[in-house]
């Protein structure tokens, strides 16, 4: 009994610890050491905190009364809002000199989850180093202006828009000479103008033209088409969060061209299609292929808000010349894109629209400041942009994955399913990556559910098994989990003598480990949001990611050496996944029938890999709707297929089931 609870106590301080490890970080620039400051700020020997309204430090070069002011270092949670990335801010310090030039980055602290996996996949990938010498009139644009990071989108934009919006905010403030600063002044003047204008105004004045395109049968597709090629521009006419959408998206997909605002409205037969879109300048006709146009959003915002159904964008090629006049077409042959027949509009960009997008000078009366242009939204909660931006590739092999495991479990086809596992462990687990861990729920608990909302595969799969553990249970454990895969695949190839089973009441106690385990994380996630714990009892990060810790891996062995004895081990008694779905499916109204043989037959109970069976009872929680018991022993109907006879060893009473 001491020792059982000196474990325990053992435990509790390593846990102890490793929070306290997790929370000594800087919290203010205060905290930071001197010389990491002389890092991100080079030409800098000391530092002192500057006169200002906002909490960052002065760089100087030599020694009062002649120290030179080189720049100013901040430190990203001082100026709020915080960026936030995948699981929680990302803590940087930034040095700037007085150009507004970017001069050093280091990531100070991140709790990202794919950290424990990948390890510091952020500084190794090189891609704090691309930030140095950008000025911040730079876009800070991932996949136009700095290279992403492989699989860890949402964390490079998060970086990238902490960086310029941190150091305009602090530029704003102190270097008044600079380009930007001058440049912002006059621009919020000239955006303040066109505040004051409507939709109607901005026809008028040509910012804003229509195109009636008239269909075979009378009806009318309405387009709107607008120059939205500046940041405060586009913030105007659409919304922030839809024109900062539509900029990521742009920036993901194409290195340049300027944004066109296209409005869609009508009573058109016949549905817009991108496809149909081209541009033309100087005789040179372009058709406007697909990864150049991205969608905007429902027009409910900017100025654009009540003026059509919903919006685009055009991304035009770098060689159209925004100053001189260009042609929209919209194509109206019977085949797709053969441009024989043709409605047309001509655009001219206007003057001042123009300048805002040039960077050019402005005419005088728009050289007072009145507000600044620095932070961008990622609200991507609109399911149509979801579907416009959904990698085709991902999601067509997610959906046939999906269908698979419908048919097989509609089926009971024991080929079929083995044939889905096979497709799950492979593209699911080492390829695509895009399975569901726990690590969904606490940051779900953390952010909410916009975290599912910037990613249509990841959408698709989290509604697919919140809707079937709903109504039929555990699908996702039988067929959707790489990890189950693989112990199912282990049990499948391993010796038969080799598996073992615990006794019952030992096994209905270790049960409740998993259970135990999700209550904790969850605890985690609300009490320590920056700390993530699930990776060390969550092993799928680690084998389909390629960990890099050899805790982890040991880990990770442990599990599957407990696989090779007992199947689906980590499934029974140490997946917090599977807790979670297991607490869902007690509602679920479909279940597995039971018959009058399960009584006395031990034949189903001795082959369910997770030990659900008991007797003539199923603890459905722990069923994993592997559906053994069905597709090989109870027929679809509720009749027991396996002959008696083969079973009448296993049988109590004989006497009572009667023999075909």
């Amino acid at each position: 009994m001491k020792a059982a609870w000196r474990g325990q106590i053992a435990l509790v301080a390593a846990l102890l610890a490793l929070a306290s490890g997790a929370f000594a970080q800087p919290n203010t620039l205060a905290d930071i050491d001197a010389e990491l400051m002389r890092r991100v700020l080079p030409g800098a020997s000391n530092f002192a905190p500057a006169e200002s309204i906002l909490p960052i430090y002065a760089g100087y070069m030599g020694s009062e009364p002649e120290a030179e002011l080189v720049g100013y270092v901040f430190f990203t949670p001082d100026l709020p809002p915080e960026e936030i990335g995948y699981s929680a801010p990302i803590d940087m310090l930034v040095g700037m000199d007085t150009e507004g030039t970017v001069t050093g980055l280091e990531i100070v602290h991140y709790t990202e989850s794919y950290k424990s996996i990948r390890g510091d996949f952020i500084n190794t990938e090189g891609f704090p180093q691309q930030f140095s010498g950008m000025e911040i009139s730079d876009g800070f644009r991932v996949g136009r202006d700095v290279d992403g990071i492989s699989r860890a989108t949402i964390t490079a934009w998060a970086v990238a828009r902490g960086i310029r919006n941190a150091a305009r905010r602090v530029a704003l403030e102190h270097l008044p000479d600079t380009d930007y600063v001058r440049s912002t002044n006059a621009d919020g003047r000239a955006l303040q103008f066109l505040e004051g204008k409507n939709w109607d105004d901005f026809k008028a004045d040509g910012l804003v033209r229509e195109l009636d395109v008239e269909m075979a049968d009378g009806t009318i597709l309405h387009l709107e088409v607008a120059f939205m090629a500046h940041d405060g521009l586009g913030e105007l006419l659409v919304g922030a969060d839809d024109y900062s959408r539509a900029e990521r998206e742009a920036s993901a997909r194409v290195r340049d061209g300027n944004l066109v605002l296209v409005g869609i409205d009508g009573n058109s037969s016949m549905p817009f299609r991108q496809e149909r879109l081209a541009v033309e300048q100087n005789g040179e006709f372009m058709r406007l292929e697909r990864r150049r146009f991205v969608y905007v959003g429902s027009a409910d915002n900017g100025k654009i808000a009540d003026q059509v159904r919903f919006a685009g964008a055009m991304v035009l090629d770098d060689s159209i010349d925004i100053s001189q006049p260009f042609t929209v077409h919209y194509d109206l042959s019977d085949q797709l894109a053969q441009f024989g027949y043709v409605a047309s509009l001509e655009y001219q960009v206007p003057s001042l629209p123009l300048a805002l997008a040039q960077g050019t000078e402005l005419p005088p009366e728009f050289s007072v400041f009145d507000e600044d242009d620095i932070a961008l939204t990622t609200d991507t909660s609109r399911i149509a942009y979801l579907i416009q931006t959904a990698p085709p590739m991902q999601t067509g092999a997610l959906l046939f994955l999906l269908a698979l495991v419908s048919i097989s479990f509609a089926t009971k086809n024991s080929t079929l399913r083995w044939t889905t596992l096979v497709f799950t462990l492979v593209w699911l687990g080492w390829i695509d990556g895009g399975f569901l861990s726990v690590s969904h729920i606490t940051n779900f608990v953390k952010q909410g559910p916009s975290m599912f909302l910037t990613d249509l595969p990841t959408l698709i799969i989290v509604v697919f098994t919140v809707a079937t553990t709903l109504f039929w249970g555990r699908v996702f454990c039988s067929s959707l989990c790489p990890f189950g895969a693989l112990q199912d695949f282990i049990s499948r190839f391993l010796p038969r003598h080799f598996q073992k089973e615990l006794p019952r009441a030992t096994h209905n106690a270790a049960i409740y480990i998993k259970y135990g385990v999700l209550g904790f994380l969850l605890l985690m996630a609300v009490a320590w949001a920056d700390l993530s714990l699930f990776q060390y009892f969550e092993p799928f990060g680690t084998i389909f990611y390629f960990s890099q810790s050899v805790w982890l891996w040991v880990i990770l062995l442990g599990f599957l050496a407990g696989s090779v004895f007992i199947s689906r081990f980590y499934c029974r008694y140490a997946c917090p996944l599977g807790a979670a779905l297991g607490v869902v499916s007690l509602i679920s109204p479909f279940r597995i029938k039971r018959v009058r043989q399960c009584l006395y037959c031990k034949v189903c109970e001795h082959a369910c890999p997770t030990g659900a069976i008991e007797g003539p009872k199923i603890d459905f929680k722990e069923c994993v709707r592997c559906d053994d018991c069905e597709s090989k022993l109870i027929h679809k109907a509720g009749v027991c297929k396996h002959p008696v006879e083969e079973v009448r060893s296993r049988i109590k009473h004989p006497e009572l089931i009667a023999v075909a």
